[in-house]
């Protein structure tokens, strides 16, 4: 125990081991109910829906299954794995920490992220699941007040959470004009549904 925990401190294994203590000082956050679960946003518009004009990095998301799935879910299974095969690395003829050690970090990380692509999903069919059962047992999303959890603009795709009674539910959104801007936090107003796609088209709200 005291070799693991020496050579999880130690030189580039600092980095997985740090990684590791924030996802799970974020879950024991949830557990004592500091936080919501689906609290925890990355600030920016992902465009993750399959468009023509998807990027490498907004298909590596999806390809993660983050469109489907909540964000720190998928990233805690990533950095789990990537901490274990960090130290897994201590049977290897390396200094432990060193240089070499930390290189090879690169392609653990890549490894860690292919291998939680495959644990993570089962969990789709799960999760679209308790988000129909959700949807179905409140009031019809069309017609909602969203509030939006990041940026919204050029025709990319977001997310919008619907406040209610319990936990909050959120709701992947496009703008209906794509000449129009959003910006988190913004209030907006729900006028269509894509149900193809499961993606609902917003517009700004009147003064």
């Amino acid at each position: 125990m005291s070799e693991l925990l020496d050579n999880a401190f130690r030189g580039a294994n600092i980095i997985p081991t740090f990684l590791l203590g924030f996802v799970l000082f974020y879950w024991l956050t949830v557990i004592i109910g500091v936080i919501d679960f689906f609290d925890f946003d990355i600030d920016g518009d992902f465009d993750i829906d399959g468009g023509a004009d998807i990027g490498p990095f907004h298909a590596f998301l999806a390809f993660l299954n983050l469109s489907e799935l909540p964000f720190m879910l998928v990233f805690s299974v990533i950095v789990l794995v990537f901490w274990i095969l960090a130290m897994f690395m201590f049977l290897l003829p390396i200094t432990p920490g060193g240089l070499t050690n930390g290189l090879l970090l690169i392609p653990a990380f890549i490894v860690s992220s292919l291998i939680a692509k495959i644990i993570t999903n089962p969990l789709k069919k799960i999760f679209k699941k308790v988000y129909q059962e959700e949807l179905n047992q409140g009031e019809p999303i069309v017609g909602q007040i969203i509030t939006l959890m990041c940026d919204l603009k050029d025709g990319r795709l977001g997310q919008g959470e619907i406040k209610r009674e319990g936990a909050s539910i959120l709701i992947n959104v496009k703008q209906y004009d794509e000449n129009e801007t959003f910006i988190k936090g913004e209030e907006a107003y729900v006028t269509k549904k894509n149900d193809e796609k499961n993606v609902y088209y917003i517009i700004k709200i009147k003064e």
